[in-house]
């Protein structure tokens, strides 16, 4: 075998082996080692040739998580696009992974880690953001093992899971004790942090009703069915207060409906509105839905959220800040007004400039609508500006069967672990959750079933590092491989000079 075709092999394995980490199918702790055969497969290269390596991996990294994408249930004309477009986006991702394995290889593989995280942080922020594929996402499923974040975010997570892997892989090229040991001290770090993390005592309690209506995206637009999703809605919405009153002996104090739940724009006065804002009145509790908002002084539609309150009807709104790039809006077109012209199919929404605390007289909660999810910032924000909950609503019935719904729902789990707060989560077809403070997943439901969720939370938020500072750990990792790697050629620019004088 060539040491080309083993290169290919090795990368191709760890890129396959990362990727099922990812996946709905319980094989998470596979990203504890699954850069090993990537780091094997540079270990003799060339920097340029290591960039190339990193490169392919990266593209296949994300061939094998991202597939779905090309199964989305969306118009023929615009998958084709997307199609096209992924071929870009997989040389995207696989370009930050070449650039971090060139440093690596540059400045030595302890400082692949740093390289790797603060280039993650990197690839989430702005207008084009896309953390999809942070590696700490893939341990959502362990309890255990995330509680870390509450210390240093997600990205800390991603950290960890690099020095696991660069950990492993000495071990298993020395073969000593030390680095045994130092593979099993990384590994057993975040264990027990996580067991001895204090559970604090609860005392306040809400009761909550999560409505999962299952209503094909595609088709809950048409007229012809719009009073049928109303009915959906309402008829679960009973349902939820019958439960509450069996089971819980106690009215709700919220229900929550979807995002873009309500096909029509719900502040405008109409029979719709007068539908929902009677069945508030009637249900003595209020109502948080997902709705377009359409402002008519300026012909802006917002993809929005609005707060049905007894006897008040619609008094709070919150409009959803990151917009889906290419999905709901061509990114940077109010800065750029021709790129008002481009038109992929995608929506017209205007992003919304500001978060909302929802009030009630029981608790205060902000809104994630979809997206906005997978991003640190916002959910740290609203917290600290006074929620005690996060609410995220979405509509994944694009998405399918296929994996993008369970990883897009995973990633909402780390927001409850950092800002250390109750997340509830409903979605149109699934998947609708509770996540406790502590990141587990205290009931769910499952894709394409038409479902509700009634339960009796304690709520009281926990103060965790990273709601006070933030994202520094991946900054940090960002300058400190920014300057390991000025001081490795200021280091090798000193010696040719030396080398070269008389």
């Amino acid at each position: 075998m060539t040491n080309n075709t083993r290169q290919v092999l090795l990368t191709g394995v760890s890129a396959l082996l990362l990727s099922l980490s990812f996946h709905p199918i319980q094989l998470h702790f596979l990203a504890w080692f699954g850069l090993v055969p990537l780091l094997f497969a540079i270990e003799r290269s060339q920097p340029f040739q290591a960039f190339r390596t990193g490169i392919l991996f990266g593209f296949l990294f994300s061939l094998f998580t991202l597939f779905w994408i090309v199964f989305l249930q969306i118009e023929t004309n615009i998958k084709i696009l997307i199609v096209g477009g992924l071929f870009l986006l997989f040389l995207y991702i696989g370009a930050y992974f070449g650039i971090s394995v060139l440093a690596g290889r540059i400045i030595g593989i302890w400082s692949l880690p740093l390289v790797i995280t603060g280039l993650e942080y990197v690839r989430g922020i702005g207008e084009l953001g896309f953390p999809w594929l942070t590696l700490g996402y893939s341990q959502a499923r362990y309890p255990l093992f995330i509680q870390q974040a509450a210390v240093y975010g997600v990205y800390g997570v991603s950290l960890w899971l690099m020095f696991l892997n660069v950990a492993v892989y000495c071990a298993l090229k020395k073969r000593t004790i030390k680095h045994l040991f130092l593979a099993g001290l990384i590994f057993v770090t975040p264990v027990i942090y996580g067991t001895v993390r204090p559970h604090r005592s609860q005392e306040r309690t809400i009761q909550i009703g999560i409505v999962q209506p299952n209503i094909d995206p595609n088709l809950k637009f048409s007229r012809e069915l719009r009073y049928k999703t109303f009915e959906r809605l309402m008829n679960l919405s009973v349902q939820c207060m019958r439960i509450s009153v069996d089971e819980l002996n106690d009215s709700l104090d919220l229900i929550i409906w979807p995002e873009t739940a309500t096909p029509v724009f719900l502040k405008s006065p109409g029979k719709y509105q007068d539908l929902v804002r009677h069945l508030v009145d009637r249900l003595g509790t209020p109502i948080l839905t997902g709705t377009a908002i359409y402002e008519s002084k300026t012909r802006d539609i917002y993809n929005g959220a609005v707060l049905i309150e007894p006897q008040r009807g619609i008094e709070q709104e919150y409009r959803k800040i990151h917009l889906v790039p290419f999905g709901e809006h061509i990114p940077f077109d109010r800065q750029i007004p021709i790129l008002r012209e481009v038109d992929f199919g995608e929506g017209d929404y205007t992003p919304g400039t500001t978060i909302t605390i929802f009030e009630l007289s029981d608790f205060k909660f902000s809104c994630l609508i979809c997206f906005e999810s997978i991003f640190t910032g916002l959910p740290r924000k609203a917290v600290n500006d006074g929620a005690e909950v996060l609410l995220n609503i979405t509509n994944d019935g694009w998405f399918g069967k296929m994996s993008g719904a369970q990883q897009h729902n995973n990633m909402a789990i780390l927001r409850s672990v950092e800002n250390g707060v109750v997340l509830l989560r409903s979605a149109n077809t699934g998947i609708s959750m509770v996540v406790d403070q502590y990141g587990r997943v205290t009931v769910e439901k499952p894709l394409f079933v038409e479902e509700t969720i009634v339960r009796s939370l304690y709520i009281d938020p926990i103060t965790t590092p990273y709601r006070r500072i933030g994202d520094v750990l991946p900054i940090l990792c960002l300058v400190l491989g920014t300057i390991l790697i000025a001081r490795r050629f200021y280091s090798e620019r000193q010696s040719k000079h030396k080398f070269h004088t008389p």
